[in-house]
């Protein structure tokens, strides 16, 4: 599933090249576990299941490897990174220091565009969730992956914004894999919630605040994701 255009929601457009849909592509499948940890990437096979030719393969692959989901390794070629404890603790960290900076500069703009594009894809989001769409599906990750993104968006088109989504794509298989527990799904809603409200209160203390609790509970439950795989 590729980002589809949503009339009035700013932001949401396809992929703009073969190399953007190629590597969402692949991204989606490591973060949903259908390209499990160790895994060698079919670079081949997809080139011909997709339909391309091995350019923009290579190059979704030179991306995933800066969003640290896979490894060129001698002999065995593209692999899925393996989840690790210190990835996943060193990428939240960073978080926590810059994704403030994005969160206060959307409460203090009173973008009304950015608030309507979160308060949609939280709705997209409040709609599976009501149709018991699993929280592991295209589906969700989907509308998950841009209610961030439009708050990323606040951080003006720069280096700021692009480390942000690399980072986002980076912890989210650690988070989406996290998200089955019932009250951890339902405690995440809630903080989405509670963000949007801030942020549209013109509250960027708030807003902060709000981010800081829903980073360190998503981490935490990332951290017990990861024990259980162990």
């Amino acid at each position: 599933m590729t980002t589809q255009a949503i009339p009035g929601i700013p932001g949401s457009k396809a992929p703009g090249t073969t190399t953007d849909f190629v590597t969402e592509v692949i991204r989606n499948r490591i973060v949903l576990g259908e390209l499990r940890p160790g895994q060698k990437v079919p670079v081949y096979e997809l080139a011909d299941e997709l339909g391309v030719s091995r350019v923009p393969l290579r190059e979704a692959v030179r991306e995933l490897e800066a969003e640290s989901l896979v490894d060129n390794l001698p002999r065995r070629g593209t692999v899925v990174r393996e989840l690790r404890v210190t990835d996943l603790r060193d990428t939240f960290e960073i978080l926590h220091a810059i994704e403030p900076i994005a969160t206060r500069r959307c409460a203090e703009s009173g973008d009304e565009e950015i608030v309507r594009a979160m308060r949609y894809w939280l709705t997209q989001m409040r709609d599976l969730a009501k149709r018991k769409v699993p929280q592991t599906s295209v589906e969700m990750l989907h509308a998950h992956r841009e209610f961030h993104f439009a708050l990323f968006r606040a951080a003006g088109d720069g280096v700021l914004q692009r480390h942000l989504c690399m980072l986002w794509n980076t912890c989210e298989r650690y988070v989406m894999n996290s998200l089955p527990n019932r009250r951890r799904q339902a405690d995440a809603a809630s903080e989405h919630e509670q963000l949007v409200e801030r942020i549209e209160a013109n509250d960027p203390d708030g807003a902060v605040e709000v981010l800081h609790r829903h980073l360190d509970a998503s981490l935490s439950g990332a951290l017990r994701y990861l024990e259980s795989t162990t």
